[in-house]
């Protein structure tokens, strides 16, 4: 199984095996062209699409698209070749107002995101509190019933629970708890 070629456009290449044991597959002028790139891509479109002037107006296009790609990095190097003495003579120059540039237009930035945030969450809010439940409205609300539970609920909630906690330990124990903060009397009278 080793040494059947592959199928498409590699099936001129020799096998790795034959490789190794030396031999070499006949060079005719179809399998060299097989073997480069172009060859192969060749073959490869005209067996996709089958169409001869395609395949010679896609070939045109890429030889373009190539030739203008080198140009394009010919005139980029040449202009920082050129240009590069007269930016580094003037960088003393425009850095600083370069540099304060940047930071101003950072900080504008900044700021129109914060006011943009400040602005959509009074909007949030001014929405929330006049009870038209904007998006989200009822997470919040969930978040407010589970935490008004948590702490178990208004202070006058809790502060009923709290009598009704001491008027039950006053009823089994005869009287009401010390208290921690409540002053404690002196044991013996006049000391």
């Amino acid at each position: 199984m080793a040494d059947r070629p592959l199928p498409g456009p590699r099936a001129a290449l020799p096998s790795p095996a034959a490789a190794r044991r030396g031999h070499a597959s006949s060079s005719s002028s179809t399998e060299r062209q097989q073997r480069s790139l172009l060859g192969r891509a060749v073959q490869t479109f005209h067996h996709v699409h089958g169409s001869t002037q395609q395949l010679l107006g896609f070939l045109a296009l890429a030889v373009t698209l190539t030739a203008l790609l080198v140009l394009a990095g010919v005139t980029l190097t040449a202009a920082l070749v050129l240009l590069s003495p007269l930016v580094l003579l003037t960088v003393p120059l425009w850095a600083p107002v370069a540099v304060v540039a940047l930071l101003t237009g950072a900080t504008s930035l900044l700021a129109c995101c914060a006011g943009v945030a400040a602005v959509a969450a009074g909007t949030w809010a001014h929405r929330y509190f006049t009870g038209r439940h904007p998006v989200g409205a009822h997470r919040v609300e969930s978040a407010a019933d589970h935490d008004h539970y948590a702490r178990g609920g208004t202070v006058a909630d809790v502060a009923s629970r709290v009598r009704g906690y001491y008027d039950a330990y006053a009823r089994e124990y005869g009287g009401y708890p010390p208290r921690s903060h409540a002053r404690v009397k002196d044991a013996a009278p006049g000391a």
